[in-house]
């Protein structure tokens, strides 16, 4: 692999940068301005909002739109006032930016995010110079991310599959989805529970795999 792979391709949330974002807007911001409307306490809309994320799961488009949810509740806020209000609490995890000065020297850079721009711009603002494309799935195919999403953007690109590293931490999404069409996929498990080969626990990893001419595949 190591002499063919073109291109390293990242997942963001839980990959590039920290659920918190996410979860100051979902299980804050949301059910605080539910329960304003409704006049009740906030364990009360936390559950209720909880409830109508669950029916909907995260495999409907709807569950990662925003603007869907503040017209669901009837909330009548701007979405934008919402997520600019959290944008400095954005993480981008320590082992990122480093690795990503690393790889851009050798390898052109993009990056394969289920979740819709609104919430893909702020968090990618520190981090843009280093990709060539950022593809959101949502907002580009208005798909979840899926095989024929990865096909895709490899036919845009032009390149073959097996010319391309993944690199995520959602196992359907990320793992399942692009070995499915013959990427390279490394599944990263931050918590560090899990013991494969294809498996890395940091992003400082990416380097001794790529060395490794890609034997941590699992086949």
């Amino acid at each position: 692999m190591g002499n063919t792979l073109k291109i390293i391709s990242f997942d963001v949330d839980g990959t590039l940068v920290d659920l918190e974002y996410n979860n100051l807007v979902w299980f804050k911001e949301i059910p605080q301005l539910v329960a304003q409307k409704k006049k009740i306490g906030f364990e009360e809309s936390i559950k209720l909002v909880q409830d109508e994320y669950n029916k909907l799961g995260e495999h409907n488009l709807n569950w990662y739109d925003i603007k869907y949810w503040i017209s669901y509740f009837g909330l009548g806020i701007s979405y934008k006032k919402i997520l600019e209000k959290y944008e400095p609490q954005i993480k981008i995890f320590p082992d990122v930016v480093p690795i990503l000065k690393e790889l851009k020297k050798d390898f052109t850079l993009i990056s394969i995010t289920t979740m819709p721009r609104e919430f893909l711009v702020p968090k990618m603002k520190k981090l843009k110079k280093y990709f060539k494309y950022i593809f959101s799935s949502l907002s580009d195919f208005k798909e979840i991310k899926n095989s024929e999403i990865y096909l895709r953007i490899c036919q845009k690109l032009k390149v073959k599959p097996e010319q391309v590293l993944h690199i995520g931490d959602h196992w359907e999404f990320d793992y399942l989805a692009a070995k499915k069409i013959g990427m390279n996929v490394l599944f990263l498990d931050r918590t560090n529970s899990k013991k494969e080969e294809f498996i890395i626990n940091s992003l400082q990893q990416i380097k001794k795999k790529i060395e490794n001419n890609g034997n941590y595949i699992s086949k």
